[in-house]
Order: structure tokens, then sequence, then C-alpha cells
């Protein structure tokens, strides 16, 4: 993985990165763990 600069991260935002198996990530849009809609769609 490559950093290409320093966050700009809103007062109120927290992004935190998580490395999953590609086998798990259906199950997890279903349990709802993986809402995002944007997510979701990037993710099919």
């Amino acid at each position: 993985m490559t950093k290409v600069g320093k966050q700009q991260l809103d007062i109120t935002e927290e992004i935190e990165v998580i490395f999953i198996p590609v086998e798990s990530v259906l199950d997890k849009i279903i349990q709802g763990e993986i809402s995002v809609v944007v997510t979701v769609a990037a993710l099919f």
C-alpha cells in the first residue's frame, strides 16, 4: 500500500481501513455490517 499524502479529515470524520477476505464481503453486506451505498456499489 502506498501513501500519497496526509489525510485532511473533517473534525468529526473518522476513517478506519479494514482488510477482509473477498469471500466474506457478501455476507457482511447481507448482515448490514457494510451498508454505505457507494461502498456496496463499488464492491459489486
